[in-house]
This record gives structure tokens, sequence and C-alpha cells, in this order.
């Protein structure tokens, strides 16, 4: 019994300590060994399905709260994140639907699903900002990264609208970023 109390005090005097920190803190200092969280909630108003419907396309963005995402390489610190994926699709919820863009993609290469192709923080309750990996580019085909930034305009009412915006680097002659770069969103749930 002695030994094991050893074990387990050698154990938490040899884990390095961490600070939990509200995430609009981040860069105000040095951020090693800290973990900057959503400590506002901030993140709640983005937190859902948001879509935009032109004809009979539908552009779908799923976000999501990752929390405790390691930081730095190697690892320095931790923040909650954003995470998100995208879908492009044709007649949406109707027997015909038909998914054009899928970000959720299996790479047989790496043997990896991608399960986030957003990265974005908000430092309050109605922006977000961050990047977006464009990997349905050139008709599925390749990958272009953006910035994202998102705005709700609407605060406090249902359905949410967020203005959509998009910045990607320069593209090459027949390059395409095929995602909306500057759009307004739902929220449906």
């Amino acid at each position: 019994m002695k030994s094991i109390i050893i074990v387990l005090i050698l154990l938490m005097t040899s884990c390095k300590a961490q600070t939990i920190v509200i995430i609009n803190t981040y860069n105000n200092g040095n951020n090693n060994g800290k973990y900057f969280k959503d400590l506002d909630n901030n993140f709640q108003g983005f937190i859902g399905t948001w879509e935009n419907v032109k004809d009979n396309i539908t552009f779908r963005v799923v976000l999501f709260k990752i929390e405790q995402m390691p930081m730095g390489s190697p690892v320095k610190y931790f923040m909650d994140r954003i995470g998100g994926s995208f879908q492009i699709i044709e007649n949406a919820n109707m027997p015909n639907e038909a998914i054009i863009h899928n970000s959720l993609k299996y790479y047989s290469i790496s043997n990896t699903t991608t399960n986030s192709v957003i990265y974005a923080a908000s430092f309050g309750p109605n922006t977000l900002g961050g990047h977006i990996e464009n990997n349905c580019a050139n008709n599925g085909d390749d990958f272009i990264t953006g910035f994202l930034k998102m705005n709700i305009t609407n605060p406090g009412n249902f359905p949410s609208l967020a203005q959509w915006k998009i910045k990607s680097r320069p593209l090459q002659e027949g390059e395409s970023f095929n995602i909306p770069t500057d759009i307004i969103l739902t929220k449906v749930y």
C-alpha cells in the first residue's frame, strides 16, 4: 500500500502543471502550459448546423466544439476550438438528394478520415475566425486553404443568421475554390 502511495505522489509531481485561463487571454504573455478555455461560453451560438440554399443547391456547415486541443509542435499549450465540416448538396432532403462534395473524406494513402476541415475560435459571442481547408477544390481533386470569418448578424434571434466570408490564397489559372466565399447562413439546428 505504501509503495502505491509513493508511486501516485511521484506521478502527480512529475506531471506538468496546466493553468486554465479564459480564451480571450490567448497571446497575452507566454502561452506555455496554459489551457485557453471557452469559460464565457462564446462558442455556443456557433455550434450546430448552418445552411445556405440557392436554387436546388444547399451549402451545409456543421460546427462543433473541440475541447482542450493540443497546440504547438511539440505541444506547448491547449485551447478550445471550433471544428467543422461542410457539404454541397443537390436537392437536399428530397428523394433524389445527391451530395456533390463532402469534406469528410477517407484518404487511403494515409488510412485516415477527415473529421474537421474548419479550425476556428471565438473571442466574443458573435464573431468567429479561423481557417478552412477546402479539400473539394477544383471539382473535388485538390486542396486549397482559406481564412474564415463568420459573424452572427441577428444576435439573440432564432433562427440565427450569420455572414460567412472566406478569403483564399490567390488562385492559379484553372483552380477553383468551389465553396461559397460570401453568403448568409441560417442556423437550422
